[in-house]
């Protein structure tokens, strides 16, 4: 019994392994592959490291994710763009406003180009390719050269005023270009074949340019003297440090949605939109609009009718175009401010150069008292009465 449990639960539990197993040899997650130089990578390539690192010795490091004319007002900030692509002309005139207002900027860029601070010289084969296009097995042997070059770790010349160096700093440097010696910028390091990082001073701020941004990546920070040679780079604090993301192709527009996530601005857009849907739905009416019959019959025509039937079988003609009479009254109140108690000259008055002659002498005759018949008011009279009765509250109505 004890073998048969024992047994059971080994065959439970390697069921249990092998089902975890295969589960998670065919769901297993693919992390994605994001581009070289990113803050927020964790891959070889990316620059996680140095990011969580710096974020430990500077009061606040955020990436700049906008153009950087929109670059923040104030003093005493630092931008940071590693091996940025698509930068304009523009861009470099704004950054430059920016660093001499009080700010410095370094830039980590293996091919600079368009900066007036700096001019560079091709090392590594760049005369030859000058004099034309070289063929496609000339390329692949200049680049298995250059690549088996990087492997090798160059001997790195650091300036005094730059850092202290003890001992020898090595470094893999795989660009081909140099920056021009001379001038008014500062040679930071340098290898055998010329200087690799360069600071120049521009008003109040500085900007500093590196030729080689791939010391900053995770996989390689660690290797040789790498880190030794750029971390001194960041040995001043400043009050925020910024690290361009925008030239990476994670930019974003100004403007207030730019703070929240794409995600949560498309949900609330469509929420809004099914929010108008259902009150559009709510308030419009599909097909005919029908009046209810108990509406007509109280306040529609078959209701005057009535009380017109009514009238005429108790013989209240006088007593309706007493009723119309009074009507009217109001209506002139209404229009013109006529008292209701008003005379009948009062009204002839208050008519004049409101409408014709004609007019004022039927309104008139209208606020008079009909004339007493024996008998009552005659058919004709009611019918002829209440026809000009209806005309005139017609015409004081629209005027």
């Amino acid at each position: 019994m004890t073998k048969g449990l024992n047994k059971l639960h080994v065959g439970l539990a390697v069921s249990i392994v092998l089902f975890f197993a295969l589960g998670y040899w065919l769901a297993k997650p693919k992390l994605p592959d994001l581009p070289p130089y990113l803050s927020f990578s964790a891959d070889v390539d990316g620059t996680k490291a140095w990011k969580e690192l710096l974020a430990t010795k500077q009061t606040a490091v955020k990436e700049w994710r906008l153009d950087w004319k929109h670059l923040p007002s104030g003093t005493s900030m630092l931008l940071v763009a590693v091996q940025p692509s698509a930068v304009t002309k523009s861009d470099r005139e704004h950054l430059l406003k920016w660093v001499q207002a009080g700010n410095d900027a370094i830039i980590f860029d293996r091919e600079p180009q368009g900066w007036a601070s700096w001019e560079t010289v091709r090392v590594d084969g760049g005369a030859q390719e000058t004099r034309g296009k070289l063929g496609e097995q000339e390329k692949q042997e200049k680049q298995e050269k250059q690549e088996q070059k990087a492997k090798v770790a160059s001997t790195i010349r650091v300036s005094p005023d730059y850092m202290s160096a003890e001992g020898t700093l090595t470094g893999k440097v795989e660009t081909s270009y140099r920056l021009q010696p001379g001038g008014s910028g500062l040679a930071l390091f340098e290898d055998e074949r010329g200087v690799l990082a360069s600071r120049v001073q521009e008003g109040a701020g500085s900007i500093t340019m590196v030729l080689t941004p791939t010391w900053m990546q995770n996989g390689t920070i660690d290797e040789a003297s790498h880190f030794e040679l750029i971390w001194p780079l960041f040995a001043k604090s400043w009050d925020a440090v910024w690290v361009d993301e925008t030239h990476h192709g994670y930019g974003t527009k100004p403007g207030l949605l730019a703070v929240y996530p794409a995600w949560l601005v498309l949900a609330s857009a469509q929420l809004g939109l099914a929010l108008l849907l259902w009150l559009w739905l709510r308030g419009k009416r599909f097909g005919p609009v029908h009046t209810p019959r108990a509406w007509t019959v109280r306040r529609g025509d078959e209701g005057v009718h009535a009380v017109a039937a009514w009238y005429e079988r108790l013989g209240y003609r006088r007593e309706a175009l007493a009723q119309q009479q009074l009507f009217l009254r109001q209506l002139l109140y209404q229009r013109w401010g006529l008292s209701p108690s008003a005379s009948a000259l009062q009204a002839a008055e208050a008519a004049r150069g409101r409408m014709s002659e004609a007019q004022a002498a039927q309104l008139v005759r209208l606020l008079a008292e009909p004339p007493a018949e024996s008998g009552g008011v005659s058919t004709t009279a009611f019918v002829q009465r209440t026809r000009e009765m209806g005309e005139m509250i017609a015409y004081l109505k629209k005027e």
